[in-house]
């Protein structure tokens, strides 16, 4: 029984110790949207204004994406990619407040409570293997309220 658990520990602090730092400073970008008729229509928008955001992805780097809430609302995020099957998904989405929620897939559907700058992280799946170089978007569709 003692020879399973110090097995088992063993196990464990290994798994935890190979762990990446996940303790990290929350990035700021200015905001340098300009107050266009989009951002009236729109409550949420990417950072640098409008609802769709072009990215070039790297295997192994985790893309940052700011998002700005002009105003509550509901919103899907969704990636879109040449294929459907590349290997790329939501990791976590941050909070003006500092919390973080996630891991996602492709599509985050989510209500946006609070005002202010969010942000995103896009990574690749470590649970499927595949690593993904090339083209992805993402786009923003607003009023999704229930």
């Amino acid at each position: 029984m003692s020879r399973l658990f110090v097995i088992t520990s063993i196990i464990f602090l290994t798994f935890v110790a190979c762990q990446p730092n996940t303790s990290h400073q929350r990035p700021t970008v200015e905001d340098k949207s300009q107050d266009t008729e989009l951002h009236r229509q729109s409550g949420i928008t990417f950072l640098e204004g409008g609802l769709i955001h072009k990215m070039e992805k790297k295997s192994g780097i985790t893309d940052t994406i700011f998002i700005s809430v002009h105003k509550p609302d509901s919103a899907h995020i969704i990636l879109e990619s040449p294929t459907n099957t590349a290997n790329i998904r939501i990791g976590q989405l941050f909070s003006p407040d500092g919390s973080a929620d996630g891991p996602f897939g492709k599509v985050l559907e989510y209500r946006f409570k609070d005002t202010g700058q969010y942000y995103i992280t896009v990574s690749e799946n470590l649970m499927v293997g595949d690593h993904y170089n090339g083209a992805y978007q993402v786009r923003i569709i607003n009023g999704l309220s229930k």
